[in-house]
């Protein structure tokens, strides 16, 4: 995986098709399949089209975020896993890849076995009825059309314990950017502002200890 390396480490721009190469991910063929209304009628509003992101942009995105050892990411909607096996190779943490459609969820376990990468959890699944209670950082690349992004975001209000931090792309990062629960942080990363967005999500719980009123001494009696 040197040339991975070398690639995010450096300036110089390498061929993605090259870099897919060199994580051994095996080119997508899919066709649009007549079991997308089928889908869409179990699932709900997801978008279940595939659309990989530019190797320039994972490069951004893991120099400024910098997971650490014993944190956890995760790539909600993982595709062929592009997101994973290249954070594996630049970043010391560990990698989840939750996707919904099985042959998709095949390629990565393929993947992960040709990388002898044993730091990366692939999970066939839907992405909405996942536990993030462990994830430390959670990319979103639109596995969602609004209505649903809206849900899902509250549902992560709902459940989790603890803060996260949310990358996401495209048509999520308005409604991250239009919701109370989360914080944007600014980065200077090489990325449209427009189709990108890193978010500090707090929990309900915690908004309400924020906003708890301090306790007052009581009166003392006449």
């Amino acid at each position: 995986m040197e040339i991975i390396r070398q690639y995010h480490a450096g300036t110089t721009d390498i061929a993605d098709s090259i870099l897919e190469r060199a994580l051994r991910i095996a080119p997508s063929s899919e066709k649009r399949s007549g079991d997308l209304p089928k889908l869409l009628r179990r699932f709900g509003n997801q978008n279940f089209t595939f659309a990989g992101m530019p190797f320039r942009h994972l490069r951004e995105i893991f120099r400024v975020i910098k997971p650490r050892r014993g944190e956890l990411f995760c790539d909600a909607g993982a595709g062929y896993g592009h997101v994973v096996f290249y954070g594996a190779c630049v970043a010391d943490c560990r990698f989840r890849a939750i996707e919904i459609l099985p042959a998709r969820c095949a390629a990565m376990s393929a993947t992960a076995r040709r990388l002898g990468r044993t730091d990366v959890e692939v999970i066939r699944g839907d992405a909405l009825a996942q536990d993030y209670d462990d994830v430390s950082y959670l990319l979103l690349n639109n596995p969602f059309f609004p209505d649903m992004a809206q849900r899902f975001i509250e549902q992560l209000t709902l459940s989790r314990q603890r803060p996260l931090t949310v990358i996401a792309m495209h048509n999520i990062v308005d409604v991250l950017r239009n919701n109370a629960a989360c914080t944007e942080i600014e980065l200077s990363a090489d990325i449209p502002n427009y189709c990108f967005g890193v978010f500090r999500l707090t929990t309900r719980r915690i908004r309400r200890r924020r906003l708890k009123p301090a306790a007052t001494a009581p009166s003392p009696p006449e």
